[in-house]
């Protein structure tokens, strides 16, 4: 199964891991999403799906775009300072409130993202398992 279906990526180098990578919890967050999620996405060409946080670099970035079969979703309104702050549990539950606002979206925004229902049934979210974009 592929590894690398779906990553968070501060939109900031060294936000508050090393690069664009998370800390420690936000990876372990990422590793039970991926393991989660099916592959293919079956989602119109797209394999694997990045959520940016924080505010965009610089002017002109779209919300949601596609290259080389890869889903990049801004979420620009997620606090570093904020997350920092913020003990292991409160920051894991950051991530996921995150994550499920981007899923949300995407099947609201995309007739083929059935890969969301899937994902969430093994995450236990059952909000979003009953989700079915078709």
């Amino acid at each position: 199964m592929a590894r690398w279906k779906f990553q968070l990526c501060p939109n900031q180098r060294d936000a508050f891991g090393n690069g664009f990578r998370l800390d420690a919890v936000g990876e372990a967050f990422e590793e039970r999403v991926n393991d989660a999620m099916p592959f293919p996405l079956g989602f119109h060409g797209v394999n694997k799906i990045v959520i940016r946080l924080g505010p965009p670099g610089h002017a002109g970035i779209k919300d949601y775009g596609e290259v080389l079969g890869v889903g990049e979703k801004q979420y620009p309104n997620f606090s570093y300072q904020h997350y920092m702050a913020a003990s292991p549990p409160e920051r894991e539950a950051l991530l996921e409130a995150v994550t499920r606002d981007v899923f949300r979206w995407l099947v609201d925004a995309h007739a083929d993202a059935r890969f969301v229902a899937k994902a969430a049934g093994k995450l236990g979210w059952t909000d979003l398992a009953s989700l079915d974009s078709a």
